[in-house]
């Protein structure tokens, strides 16, 4: 009977653990489509992009959404030089970011997210 109660008891405990992980991966995708809005909307397409450019763009971060100095950089080219160069200067100009605070913020202290120049 013990073992029927602990096994029970750990099945509970790993539904709660999968929903809180669940939860927690919602929230950083919200906060992810946050800070791509932020950064394109202080975007500056320059002459000679296309819609389909894209980018992969690293931060560091701080607490409050603050970008290390020197810490943004481009870790996939677009293989427009222009275009990237934009980018980055885009996502200095967007600090601070949206950040979460507390325990979620860790996920976000090193970012790296993907830039689409779109339509």
């Amino acid at each position: 009977r013990q073992a029927e109660q602990a096994a029970q008891q750990a099945r509970e405990q790993e539904l709660l653990s999968a929903l809180e992980e669940e939860r927690s991966a919602s929230e950083i995708d919200r906060y992810v489509a946050a800070i791509d809005d932020r950064v394109r909307s202080v975007w500056v397409r320059p002459v000679g992009s296309r819609p389909d450019n894209s980018c992969t763009v690293e931060v560091r971060l701080i607490p409050g959404g603050e970008i290390v100095a020197g810490s943004a950089r481009i870790i996939r080219s677009s293989g427009n030089g222009p275009f990237d160069r934009s980018v980055v200067a885009a996502v200095y100009k967007a600090s601070p970011l949206p950040v979460p605070s507390g325990r979620l913020f860790d996920h976000f202290r090193e970012l790296r997210f993907e830039f689409k120049a779109g339509n």
